[in-house]
């Protein structure tokens, strides 16, 4: 993990001015506790035992830093794309004369530059590239795929900030930035889209949707999905990680990254405050204004479920489809045991074209699931066997009481085996 920290400077009626701004390094082995490793790198009162990163080994990327598995070169694993303002690394953005300069490093410490930077020029763009995001390589369009704010701050005919996406190659020759995610009318009037952090995941584009909301000053993460990376689909508006309570660090922005996948969970880093606006930080009065790093954890395939009632079954069928694969696993969750609740109780059917279960794959055959877990085999008195069903159309009907039902996966027989070691 790179962090940034900075001293800060009350200023009365203003916002507070910072100073001293200097990244930092950690490290995890589990992504929950942290430590700080001693670089030797930077003098800070007086020593060099602490974490912070040289500015020859930072400097300053905007877009993020993305671990390329195809590059060959191993001295080009790490790419970042770094911000400059008229030549001078810089935070701010919609000012003539920005550019991005792409790095390679081989260890994420010691970069090099490009020798064509920078690949971006504002000169010579029509888009203006604001807060980016380089989600890296897209397996679906082959491309490499940076999303930003593509207007500038504001300098959109309507005067709202809007999510672009541009693609490259190669991360140096890069396409028109074109706008993909933009405010609708199911949005407050207020709402504009500050940045999309995104990444690949089975098959689909999943990312981090910045929702800014300028009468408030808030900004609050929506999640979002495509198949394309083009088209997104919003239809889960409420935000996907909260706002803090009271004066929490998290209670007025979250800033959600780029998910990671890491040992069947799915994991959100991202950045919280408490104020955004000086009239934020004049109504704290005594209290404190900070901000820190926050974690929300998923289930692997846990963003959306099938939600079963907790007395009596609920029942979903699929429509009809064909597979391939010796067993059939379910990812889902045990409901919490409250007062009246019935215990989860999950059962499939296995049914023909017709919606008449299969012999053998009935409701009464299948063994009952009760426990939360992501890859747990379906079984119909004791066996998990369905090769035999392989290839032949066929629909799926759940019945499932106080769970919820995250998806399901057709899974050929060494992977199960796997599972089963695991």
């Amino acid at each position: 993990m790179w962090y940034s920290t900075s001293n800060w400077t009350p200023v009365p009626g203003g916002e507070p001015e910072s100073a001293g701004r200097r990244f930092c390094y950690a490290v995890s082995s589990d992504g929950y506790r942290w430590e700080k490793p001693s670089l030797g790198l930077v003098e800070f009162n007086g020593s060099r035992d602490n974490n912070i990163v040289g500015e020859d080994n930072w400097l300053g990327f905007k877009g993020g830093i993305v671990f390329d598995a195809r590059e060959p070169d191993p001295s080009k694993r790490y790419k970042a794309m770094v911000q400059t303002v008229g030549g001078k690394l810089s935070n701010e953005t919609g000012r003539t004369g920005m550019q991005f300069h792409l790095y390679y490093s081989g260890d994420a410490f010691n970069w090099s530059p490009h020798p064509g930077n920078p690949v971006i020029d504002w000169g010579e763009r029509k888009g203006r590239w604001g807060p980016t995001s380089v989600m890296g390589w897209d397996p679906v369009h082959r491309v490499y795929v940076a999303h930003m704010e593509i207007c500038g701050h504001q300098r959109c005919p309507l005067g709202r900030r809007i999510i672009g996406r541009a693609e490259s190659p190669d991360m140096v020759r890069w396409s028109e930035a074109v706008p993909v995610i933009l405010p609708d009318g199911q949005d407050y009037p207020d709402t504009e889209f500050y940045s999309l952090h995104a990444t690949a995941y089975e098959g689909f584009t999943i990312g981090m949707l910045w929702n800014f909301r300028t009468t408030n000053t808030t900004i609050l993460p929506q999640f979002v999905f495509s198949r394309d990376g083009i088209h997104y689909d919003r239809r889960y508006r409420s935000p996907f990680i909260p706002a803090g309570a009271g004066n929490s660090f998290d209670s007025v922005a979250i800033y959600g990254l780029r998910p990671a996948v890491h040992q069947e969970k799915i994991f959100f880093y991202y950045g919280g405050v408490n104020w955004r606006s000086p009239e934020q930080l004049e109504m704290l009065g005594e209290e404190r204004a900070y901000g820190a790093i926050g974690l929300a954890v998923l289930p692997a395939d846990g963003f959306v479920s099938l939600d079963g009632s907790k007395l009596h079954f609920s029942q979903a069928v699929t429509r009809t489809f064909t597979f391939s694969g010796s067993e059939l696993h379910l990812n889902l969750r045990a409901a919490f045991q409250r007062w009246g609740a019935h215990p989860a109780e999950v059962r499939v059917e296995i049914l023909g074209t017709d919606y008449k279960p299969i012999t053998g794959y009935g409701f009464d055959d299948c063994d009952p699931l009760s426990e939360t877990g992501t890859g747990q085999p379906v079984t119909w008195r004791g066996s998990p066997d369905v090769a035999g069903l392989a290839g032949r159309p066929v629909k799926l009907r759940f019945h499932f009481k106080n769970a919820k039902l995250f998806g399901f996966q057709f899974v050929p027989g060494d992977l199960a085996a796997a599972r089963k070691k695991f």
